[in-house]
């Protein structure tokens, strides 16, 4: 009996022994805002190494070692608790924020990351700072509120690019947009020229169907260990966008309408029929009442008020195994040009699924369908804002008996708006879908596939009265782009420790395919389509395509997530490049240190966080045509041969052709002082760009006149500042304010192979007006300088190069007088709160470019009397009693030359605008609880553009570029459309 005693006593010494040794604990991390679970909270041993991480509904399951007795749950943004474990199996936590470390989460490439333990440089915004703008397009939201990010409104034209260069530009003839990320697909980045006739008309926007209603967040990756991931495509920055998701829990309806009035910012003046007969009269020493006396005002036909509205219906909400999110948008754009209307439907479903605690699924569906009654822009004579101006005041839309009157060179703008078809119509289809499955609890595997579809149809028909038997334009294109991604991802901490890693791979091909067809002679012009045209003027249908095969990863190191680390590396393969430089490999190694964690620091009142973070690496530019290596020959009706078909030769072969290399160095300081009151973040970062692709000139001998090659160097460095600040906060008043500022410096280093001026450097002509010379900036205008007009004499005066006054207008004198590239740009915002008021101010600014305006060559030009309306600056001439004018003596030596392009019509391109004027009323839920259905309401009204402060003559608008995304031509106007400045007012309701 003894024997048997003693036996049981020692199994049960066994089991307690073994369950002292190993006991297994279980439970989920909540917080009041996720009551669902918190995905990624690092559950710890005290002591220990033993550790884990919370899945994505907040479980976890540890295994706690002999001797142990404390778990330590940590998360960024929360307190860190530690709590007993007792005789307990399960442990359910609820975590409460910590205000002194709370950080947001960022969206990084492939993945997020918390901002307070991120090394990378990346501005971002939310959906709080974009919902209720009445903004078209998602860059106008990034306006002002990203340092080192300067946005340029191409034109006041609806759907027009704008224009985005992220820590300056880093190309010559290579693309300098950045690459957009939408749900993790990079969308198609082909020039908005391949989808479209751009023929006289700004670019399109690339982003024109995606809807700012849908954006959760907007990311702008800037430094190399951001880019770094993106590899070839990431040397002119990323833009991360996230598409807003469902959350489990009781549906929500949400409906938001603005309406609003849009007119231009600036109208340039032009002659009156009487002005322009009395100068007239002058010059032809002819009696003004033998002219015409009827004539048309042109400017106030074309000139409208505009429209603008947008109504937005969206449903969220789910369960906790499904989320989803719905959403239906149609916008309005009827601009102030005549003729220029703009309607775009979007729609969008998001989901997710979770099979289990360990599988997901999901899907990202965004389509849009845009319509674009068009108008040229530009330089052209079809382009109602230019030929208005140019259109001689006496010349009459109408004949006598009221008909449309056919009026040659400048046609008539009325018969194109009543009688023309200029129809721009896009549908996309942008989508991902994704399986996520964690393979342990610390490793996640997410196998992804997307698309990006486009298909535009453009279609011009011209009447008789327009074009002599009338003429008929269509063009189709796809461009079909697919994608898919696997990565691996890792993190785990090892007590202090944290240890994170992701591997990937990806592969993705576009085919673009165009079809266009165009011909003359209409019997009558109620036939609206080519095929009834008795000329064909072109018969084409082409088609291109590219692949891009990468491999990629990054590793993270925290230890006592205080010193931190980052790699990241990506090996491109592009079929874009020479068979024997097909790959590249770009990296980039990143550190920081949070300082406010040291002791030194600790219990500091003025202090409450300091991080230090330095960056090195390098990314690429792949944006050239897709056969720029290749040899080439051409056919078509350039390859007949005395009647037979042929080819010939079209480039020659280039095997070395490489990427573009871009190596940044950057160095950024985050702080918050007074108990997080005031947030500063400094960057100073230098970038140098490496293998410019550049025509460099080889002997005829070849049968060609250059070879596309990797040749030049560049240089962008600045600084970027970003300071948040809460002025003044009581229980039911705050006043907070937002700056932020880049600082750029652009220079060209080298241009080997290129031509060379007469001082001996070497330059890339990119217009007329402003050439890349070494050692200058990229954009810098090469003119001759105008002196005014001579006080004694009456004649226009330039300098010569050496500076000395002439009456002899020559090219030859033409130097270097400025850039168009803005030392300082940025914007400010200032918001004001109380109660249920809200108001807020943007105002935007942009010092030290200049603005080339070239149509001022013909509006200044005395010679175009008879042929074009003019300034009415040209009737302030000198004359004995009138020496200080603007105009040269009535039929001087220099009337023929005073319109030739000099600095005469250079501007310094300095401004202020107040960009955004918003005030807001959230009507109080008390008074909404009795509706029974109503959750929430807000009214609000907005100003846009409303006020600029400039040095500008009535008429310059400072923010216009008629060179689209050209690198080679910026700041440079053509009676290029002013921006519209608007008034709205909105609504917007939660069920």
């Amino acid at each position: 009996m003894k024997r048997v005693l003693l036996g049981l006593a020692c199994t049960m010494l066994g089991v307690i022994s073994v369950f002292a040794q190993d006991r297994t604990v279980t439970g989920r991390v909540t917080s009041e805002e996720e009551p669902a679970g918190i995905p990624g909270v690092n559950v710890s041993v005290k002591g220990t190494m033993v550790g884990t991480i919370t899945d994505i509904d907040g479980s976890y399951s540890l295994t706690v070692p002999e001797g142990s007795d404390v778990l330590l749950y940590s998360f960024v943004g929360f307190n860190t608790q530690e709590i007993s474990i007792g005789n307990r199996s399960q442990i359910n936590v609820l975590l409460t924020p910590d205000v002194t470390t709370l950080g947001e989460v960022v969206v990084v490439g492939y993945g997020t990351q918390s901002s307070r333990l991120s090394v990378q440089s990346i501005s971002s915004l939310d959906n709080s700072q974009i919902e209720g703008m009445p903004i078209f397009t998602a860059q106008e939201a990034l306006q002002g509120q990203a340092a080192g990010v300067q946005l340029t409104g191409t034109s006041g034209v609806g759907g027009a690019q704008q224009n985005i260069r992220i820590r300056g530009v880093a190309s010559l003839t290579a693309g300098g947009s950045p690459l957009f990320v939408v749900d993790g697909v990079p969308l198609n980045d082909g020039s908005s020229s391949d989808y479209s006739n751009t023929s006289g008309a700004i670019a399109l926007n690339p982003l024109m169907e995606l809807n700012p209603n849908e954006i959760e967040s907007i990311s702008v990756l800037k430094d190399a260990s951001a880019v770094a991931i993106y590899g070839s495509r990431g040397a002119n920055g990323v833009i991360l966008i996230e598409t807003k998701k469902g959350k489990s829990g009781q549906s929500r309806i949400n409906v938001d309408y603005y309406q609003g009035v849009q007119t231009p910012t600036t109208v340039r003046p032009y002659m009156s029929l009487q002005q322009y007969n009395q100068y007239r009269s002058l010059r032809e020493e002819t009696p003004a009442s033998d002219f015409p006396q009827q004539g048309f005002d042109w400017p106030d036909a074309v000139i409208q008020q505009g429209s603008i509205s947008n109504l937005n219906l969206s449903a969220s909400g789910g369960s906790e195994s499904t989320t989803y999110f719905i959403s239906g948008t149609y916008f309005n754009q009827d601009t102030y040009a005549l003729g220029n209307e703009l309607d775009r439907f979007n729609g969008r479903l998001n989901m997710t699924h979770k099979f289990s605690e360990k599988a997901r699924i999901g899907a990202n569906i965004g389509l849009a369908k845009t319509d674009n009654d068009r108008i040229y822009s530009d330089n052209s004579t079809y382009a109602p804002l230019t030929s208005a101006f140019l259109h001689l005041p006496y010349t009459r839309p109408y004949d006598d008996n009221g008909n449309y009157s056919r009026l040659g060179f400048i046609p008539n703008l009325l018969a194109i708006e009543d009688l023309a078809i200029t129809d721009y119509i896009t549908r996309r289809t942008t989508a991902n879908t994704f399986f996520e499955l964690d393979i342990l609890p610390e490793l996640t595997f997410k196998t992804d596939w997307g698309i990006d579809q486009i298909q535009t149809e453009e279609t011009f028909r011209f009447p008789d009265i327009v074009e002599p038997t009338g003429s008929g334009y269509k063009r189709i294109i796809q461009d079909y782009k697919w994608l898919s991604t696997n990565t691996l991802n890792y993190e785990k901490y090892f007590g202090p420790h944290y240890v994170a890693g992701l591997l990937g791979y990806s592969y993705e091909q576009a085919d673009f395919a165009s079809m266009t067809v165009e011909g003359s002679g209409f019997v009558s012009d109620r036939l609206p389509n080519v095929a009834s045209a008795a000329t064909p003027t072109i018969t084409s249908s082409t088609g291109t395509n590219w692949r891009l095969a990468s491999y990629f990863a990054r590793f993270n190191y925290r230890f006592d997530d205080k010193f931190l680390f980052e790699g990241s590396a990506r090996r491109d393969g592009s079929s874009r490049f020479g068979a024997d430089n097909r790959y590249g490999n770009f990296w980039a190694l990143s550190a920081g240190w949070i300082l406010s964690e040291e002791e030194f620091l600790q219990n500091n009142s003025f202090l409450d966080y300091l991080k230090i973070n330095t960056s090195y690496g390098t990314s690429g530019n792949d944006r050239i045509s897709n056969f720029e290596s290749l040899g080439l020959y051409e056919a078509g009706t350039l390859g007949d041969y005395a009647g037979s078909p042929g080819i010939f030769p079209s480039q020659p072969a280039n095997p070395l052709l490489g990427w573009e290399e871009s190596a940044q160095f950057d160095v950024t300081v985050n702080a918050a002082l007074l108990d997080n009151r005031l947030e500063i973040e400094t960057s100073f970062w230098n970038k140098d760009t490496k293998g410019l692709l550049l025509d460099v000139p080889i002997p005829y001998t070849t049968g060609y006149a250059s070879l596309t090659q990797n040749a030049g160097t560049m240089r962008n460095r600045g600084v970027d500042l970003m300071i948040r600040s809460v002025n003044l906060k009581t229980p039911s008043f705050e006043w907070s304010t937002t700056l932020n500022m880049g600082f750029l410096k652009n220079e060209v280093l080298e241009l080997p192979g290129a031509s060379e001026d007469n001082e001996g450097r070497r330059f890339v002509e990119g217009s007329a007006s402003q050439r890349a010379i070494e050692g200058h900036p990229v954009n810098t205008f090469y003119l001759v300088r105008y002196n005014g007009i001579n006080p004694e004499t009456g004649e226009a005066e330039w300098l010569t190069k050496d500076g000395e006054p002439t009456t002899t207008y020559s090219a030859n004198d033409r130097v270097i007088v400025g850039s168009a590239i803005p030392r300082i740009s940025g914007g400010i915002t200032n918001t004001f709160s109380y109660k249920g008021l809200r108001l807020s101010a943007l105002i935007t600014f942009v010092e030290g470019n200049h603005i080339m305006y070239d149509d001022l060559r013909f509006l200044y030009n005395p010679n175009n009397l008879n042929s074009f309306n003019l300034d009415p600056q040209l009737l302030n001439y000198w004359t004995e009693d009138n020496r200080n004018s603007f105009a040269p003596r009535l039929n001087g030596d220099t009337q023929s030359s005073f319109g030739q392009r000099s600095t005469l019509h250079l501007r310094k391109g300095d401004h202020i605008r107040l960009r955004n004027l918003s005030l807001s009323y959230n009507i109080p839920s008390t008074l909404l609880e009795n509706t029974k259905i109503i959750r929430s309401a807000r009214v609000y009204g907005m100003l846009q553009n409303f006020l600029t402060i400039s040095n500008l003559e009535d008429g310059l608008e400072p923010e216009v570029n008629d060179g689209g995304d050209n690198n080679q031509r910026q700041g440079e106007s053509f009676f290029t459309p002013a921006q519209a400045k608007s008034v709205t007012l909105g609504v917007s309701l939660g069920f």
